[in-house]
């Protein structure tokens, strides 16, 4: 039986609980939401959310409160993590596979399972979602304010020297932020004052960042979050959904057409998405679209010269030359293709497997639960669709803020269907 947290099943009044104190492994992990995306790296690839998580393990060790995710999730992480280091063997710098090999073990079995043993109330995993969203903010508005550019005027955020990875956070930034500011409409009004203009700024900084960037994934991501938050939730019905479908589409064009005449945004993508459906300008396709398309062939030749056994996490680009000369060395930029060629067919469907188990159980937990609990989980669903359709056009799914998004996913599930209360606290 469902528990949800604001319509509660027992019929007896139960007597008021006070809410369990924050210990030092909540701080270290609903704190750590902040720096997550802004991966600091410590050494490495090893940053500062990592030893957060870290510290906060041994606490939750000894309190038992460590909590892995059902065993649907762990077999798949098994079989994920046995795919990659029997597929490591094969690697040309094995030492770079195994490298990403334990940044991926890390995430299935420590990070999953330390948010799930730490987000137990509502407030906890709404405070960690607006967290995460402060520190991405902070990112692109330190882009915004001082413009880093890489080539062709393409602004890049301070964390990497890929232009595109500014973009991408828009695609779970704009869903989440909306949801932000529906959980905060019954809050006081000065709460509701400062959640809109929060989320105002939020968008018009999710805005630049895409054209800053030049992304044209991030673009498409947002777009497909967009849709999916306002749109598609279950239980809207046909016409409100088309209804909603056609504000969405009209606002959005306005809203791009007003910040476009006004100059409030960069016209790199604008440059880059005519340049790459321009068929006359043969350099500007050879550039644009040439690259990923020989990526895309070598990997799919390089799939099919080993389907089940791939060339180790990280080790395609030092093969990709084998399978086409005039490829360049770097990953397809695609992340299923990108996972099958270097980890197997198996480890694939591994990975997709616990991708679409967390699918089934946030979708369906949606349909079964009131709000706000319903609008926080529809919210991390948008995100992650967002996250994950940015990911056919890009190679890694390892930062560390996309599975903390996963993982509240998973907290907020387990909440609704056994551990939070009405009032927010932990029975």
């Amino acid at each position: 039986m469902t528990t949800y947290v604001t319509h509660p099943t027992h019929a007896t009044p139960r007597p008021a609980v006070e809410a369990a104190p924050l210990r030092l492994p909540d701080v270290l992990v609903i704190g750590g939401a902040i720096v997550a995306p802004l991966n600091l790296l410590i050494v490495r690839s090893f940053s500062v959310y990592d030893l957060l998580v870290l510290l906060a393990l041994p606490y939750l060790l000894r309190q038992r409160r460590f909590v892995w995710p059902p065993a649907g999730y762990l077999a798949a992480s098994y079989v994920f993590i046995l795919a990659a280091l029997v597929s490591a063997f094969r690697a040309t710098h094995a030492t770079e596979a195994l490298t990403q090999v334990l940044q991926y073990a890390f995430i299935f079995f420590i990070q999953v399972p330390v948010v799930i043993g730490v987000v137990t109330t509502r407030k906890r995993a709404v405070t960690s979602v607006a967290l995460l969203c402060f520190g991405t903010l902070a990112a692109i508005l330190h882009s915004y304010v001082y413009r880093p550019t890489q080539g062709a005027g393409r602004v890049v955020v301070f964390y990497s020297e890929n232009p595109n990875r500014l973009g991408y956070p828009a695609a779970y930034l704009v869903p989440l932020l909306i949801v932000l500011w529906l959980l905060s409409r019954h809050q006081k009004r000065p709460v509701r004052i400062m959640v809109t203009l929060a989320l105002l700024v939020g968008v018009y900084l999710s805005v630049w960042a895409i054209s800053a960037s030049g992304s044209r994934s991030s673009l498409l991501g947002t777009g497909v979050a967009l849709v999916v938050v306002i749109v598609a939730r279950p239980g809207l019905g046909f016409r409100r959904a088309v209804a909603r479908l056609l504000v969405l589409v009209t606002a959005c064009g306005l809203l791009g057409f007003a910040l476009v005449a006004s100059g409030q945004l960069p016209n790199t993508l604008e440059e880059r998405i005519n340049r790459s459906l321009d068929k006359s300008d043969s350099s500007a396709q050879a550039h644009l679209v040439g690259d990923r398309e020989h990526l895309a062939n070598a990997g799919m030749l390089a799939f099919l010269d080993a389907p089940l056994v791939g060339t180790g996490l990280d080790n395609f680009r030092y093969v990709a030359p084998e399978y086409d000369v005039e490829v360049t060395a770097q990953l397809p930029h695609n992340l299923w293709l990108q996972l099958g060629v270097q980890v197997g067919a198996i480890g694939a469907a591994a990975f997709a497997v616990w991708l679409l188990l967390w699918a089934f159980d946030v979708f369906g937990t949606v349909r079964r639960a009131h709000p706000p609990d319903a609008h926080l989980l529809w919210g991390i669903f948008a995100a992650m669709a967002g996250i994950l359709t940015v990911f056919m056009f890009a190679p890694e799914m390892l930062d560390r803020h996309y599975w903390l998004i996963a993982a509240l996913g998973l907290a907020a599930v387990r909440g609704c269907r056994t551990t939070f209360t009405p009032g927010g606290h932990h029975r």
